[in-house]
């Protein structure tokens, strides 16, 4: 398809983030169009000057930039064994990047009107990048925290795994505080990991009931309360990509009983541009060839986290979950943004936990690296942080070490 004024591929093909394919079509659209050429040039002046102001390089600081972050957060008090940690930071290159992006929203608004769903003013806005075409179909066994992204256009639902395993944190832990290494990139498994912590989330949550009719007040204490699973989620920024959301999920089961659970993400077609879930490969609707997890044993929990790339700042809407437990339809819960929210905690330590396994695992290039993994990591630490979350930031710290 021909690129437009208002195609977005125009500034992802001037940032460098276009796959080959695209590269030669907005070329050769460019070459040939005046009105495209001018307002490439449009674009390209501002970048050229923001980046001029705002930052030295893509995706890092000077080292002396680093090393006044460092200083800086050697000051400040911490609870041991975290006092190497160090304090969140967003690189200045990054700045440059999102102003370029607001400019880039403010100069197409009169021109798009995209269809969103009316709500409080939400988060900076982002530079828009093609989307990407979902990836043949994968093996779920297969550990892989920096699967590729899938479109809406080619991945319509998602289809999520009930996973209740948890074993690696256990196995990274002996890599590092035994062994005094860093575990396999390879071995790495972010899903386990984030399950081995119970996460209450504050936004929107669903209970999953069954047949009503077997449910009476004075049977409640007997397990007839007909409750099956409950869904809680919560929608934080990105901590890694400004430009992202990300979807946390958590399903709890009942005291009683094993449930059945089915959960599938629908994106909003007209607001997502991409998005992929964390520590699985690519699941897409024709990856069908065995059945996905989807037992939640009595009083278990299982913790999902899905990356959500909007294509405008204005986005709000963000698509659904849908859902079934033991056959029963369960209440969709719609995934709406709201700006004014201040992320929990529990939504923050989940954060903490997908980009300190993606750097684990390898994936070091951009702001996925020592330092931002230091720098969450410290804004989290506190006194009063639960046992287990207290020992994981200790793990953070020590591999940060090695």
């Amino acid at each position: 398809m021909k690129p437009d004024s208002d195609d977005p591929r125009i500034t992802a093909h001037l940032l460098g983030e276009l796959d080959a394919g695209e590269v030669e079509a907005v070329a050769i659209a460019l070459a040939g169009d005046p009105v495209l050429q001018q307002e490439a040039k449009e674009i390209r002046d501002v970048h050229d000057l923001l980046k001029g102001n705002l930052g030295t390089s893509d995706e890092t600081l000077l080292p002396a930039q680093r090393e006044n972050i460092r200083r800086a957060a050697s000051h400040r008090s911490t609870p041991a064994p975290l006092a190497s940690i160090q304090r969140w930071f967003i690189p200045a290159a990054a700045a440059a990047v999102l102003a370029v992006g607001t400019f880039t929203f403010i100069h197409m608004s009169g021109k798009m009107k995209p269809d969103v769903v009316a709500a409080k003013p939400a988060e900076p806005a982002t530079v828009a990048t093609p989307a990407v075409p979902s990836s043949p179909p994968a093996d779920l066994t297969r550990p892989n925290v920096r699967n590729a992204p899938l479109s809406p256009a080619d991945s319509p639902s998602l289809a999520l795994p009930v996973l209740t395993t948890r074993g690696n944190l256990e196995a990274v832990s002996n890599a590092v505080l035994t062994a005094g290494t860093l575990p396999d990139p390879q071995s790495v498994r972010l899903e386990e990991i984030l399950n081995n912590f119970p996460l209450r989330l504050t936004g929107t949550a669903a209970i999953a009931r069954g047949d009503a009719s077997a449910w009476h007040p004075d049977n409640r204490q007997a397990g007839m309360s007909r409750h099956i699973a409950t869904l809680g989620t919560e929608l934080i920024p990105c901590p890694w990509k400004p430009s992202a959301t990300l979807l946390i999920i958590s399903l709890r089961g009942n005291a009683r009983t094993d449930s059945s659970v089915q959960l599938s993400y629908h994106p909003n077609p007209k607001t997502v541009l991409r998005y992929r879930l964390l520590g699985f490969p690519p699941t897409g609707p024709t990856s069908a060839a065995s059945p996905l997890p989807d037992r939640l044993p009595a009083g278990s929990f299982a913790n999902l986290v899905i990356q959500i790339e909007p294509n405008s700042a204005a986005t709000a809407d963000l698509g659904s979950l849908e859902w079934s437990a033991d056959g029963s339809s369960a209440p969709p819960v719609s995934l709406v943004q709201r700006s004014a929210a201040e992320p929990s905690d529990d939504a923050r330590f989940a954060a903490l936990v997908c980009l300190y396994a993606q750097w684990l695992a390898g994936a070091k290039s951009g702001t996925i690296d020592q330092e931002t993994v230091a720098a969450l990591a410290r804004e989290i630490s506190s006194t009063t942080l639960a046992p287990e979350r207290a020992e994981f930031l200790t793990l953070v710290n020590k591999s940060l070490q090695l």
